[in-house]
């Protein structure tokens, strides 16, 4: 009588620790993207915060501004932007863009708008939810016309 495994065995071992993996490196890809999209959604309240800030402090720019705006915030499908608003110029001085990950888009793109300077609010009427997908899931923000910015998270 020998001591060891068949070769039965061992293919029927392979086959449970593949399965078992298969199943953990699915269950892992569901969850980054999860937590990507989360990520995206957290970065734009951040981005969004600090351009509120700009515009309330006045930090506008250093030439071809006559009278301070505040902070435009404008949006395409996969990116975002926000740059300084001055009466009559217009949009002036450089731009930050932000682009999203791959795979994450807005979802519809939402409308333009300006966190007005020495206040707290933006030039909207009414509260503007700003969704972000991945075609899986959704996660969302909403911005009112005083200026806060709420986290509604995935829905």
């Amino acid at each position: 009588m020998k001591k060891g495994f068949t070769l039965i065995e061992l293919l029927i071992v392979i086959l449970i620790l593949v399965t078992i993996m298969g199943l953990g490196m699915a269950s892992f890809n569901s969850f980054n993207r999860r937590e990507r999209l989360k990520q995206t959604g957290l970065t734009l309240r951040s981005n969004l915060r600090f351009s509120q800030t700009k515009a309330i402090s006045a930090q506008k720019p250093a030439s071809n501004c006559t009278t301070y705006v505040g902070m435009r915030i404008s949006f395409s499908e996969t990116s975002y932007s926000s740059q300084h608003e001055c009466d009559p110029e217009g949009l002036v001085g450089s731009v930050d863009v932000v682009t999203l990950p791959m795979g994450i888009t807005f979802l519809p793109i939402p409308a333009d708008f300006t966190f007005l300077t020495r206040t707290n609010t933006a030039s909207i009427a009414n509260d503007v939810t700003i969704t972000l997908t991945n075609e899986d899931q959704n996660y969302s923000l909403t911005l009112s016309p005083s200026g806060n910015i709420r986290d509604l998270g995935f829905e």
